[in-house]
């Protein structure tokens, strides 16, 4: 399936214009007081590429502080990228009024066994704090871990929507 391919060099999230940030942070904030998630889709190369944020609903039987995309909606996502010719750029999720560090837990549902699910793929994870962003990280596979730098978001309030 082409969205399990990932973005690639190409198709970086801190590339996303900002009302794709806008519209991952608004699905985030509007989660709380539960972790919000879905994933962030690009099709084409370059600056052409039309981006698309999935707000996912969390399947997670603790979501205040584990986050889990059901296998259905997560099928959807695939097969709609896939006919869109689209790839999985990012997954995102929040930490309720916690730090934005991709945890032990984050890491191990994406590479179980030491090997990452979603090669090219960023993993952003944005704290959420009384409802609003705090802080934000985006972790991706490189050198055989995860290596994590923080994402500077603005505060996109008064983007148009998306």
């Amino acid at each position: 399936m082409l969205a399990l391919r990932g973005g690639g060099r190409d198709a970086l999230i801190q590339d996303a214009p900002p009302e794709v940030l806008a519209r991952m942070i608004r699905h985030l904030e509007a989660a709380w007081p539960l972790e919000g998630c879905g994933v962030i889709l690009r099709s084409g190369a370059g600056e052409g590429g039309a981006w698309r944020v999935v707000p996912l609903p969390n399947a997670s039987p603790t979501p205040r502080v584990a986050y889990a995309f059901a296998p259905e909606a997560w099928l959807q996502v695939c097969l709609d990228a896939d006919a869109r010719h689209e790839a999985v750029v990012c997954v995102f999720h929040s930490h309720v009024d916690a730090p934005a560090v991709f945890s032990a837990e984050d890491r191990r549902q994406a590479a179980p066994s030491g090997i990452p699910l979603l090669p090219g793929v960023s993993y952003v994870v944005v704290a959420i704090r009384g409802g609003r962003v705090a802080s934000a990280s985006r972790s991706s596979w490189c050198a055989g871990d995860f290596q994590t730098v923080p994402l500077v978001l603005a505060d996109f309030r008064f983007e148009k929507p998306v």
